[in-house]
């Protein structure tokens, strides 16, 4: 019995542990004017704000510019920014050279 719990507990604290490691995410988006731009999500509870700015600088090399983002405060999430509500930290960016 105390077995099968020592088992039990390590499985689930692996499975925590591993959730927490997964990285940000990357999503094509329709921008309103035809062009694609690029959701960025680093909501992670182990990842941060720098984690979406290294993403948007290998995204896009560098050139980008911030659509929308998670950290400012929108009257009305319509569009594109409504994919923000319910993320925690996100940001939407349109390459230079797109």
């Amino acid at each position: 019995m105390q077995q099968k719990m020592r088992t039990g507990a390590l499985v689930l604290a692996a499975g925590w542990m591993l959730g927490g490691c997964a990285g940000t995410e990357t999503t094509p988006v329709p921008l309103g004017d035809g062009a694609e731009g690029t959701l960025i999500d680093c909501s992670g509870w182990r990842l941060g704000v720098s984690d979406c700015i290294e993403a948007a600088n290998e995204r896009c090399d560098g050139e980008y510019q911030v659509l929308a983002s998670t950290a400012e405060q929108w009257q009305a999430r319509t569009g594109v920014t409504g994919l923000l509500s319910d993320l925690d930290r996100a940001m939407i960016i349109r390459c230079a050279d797109e």
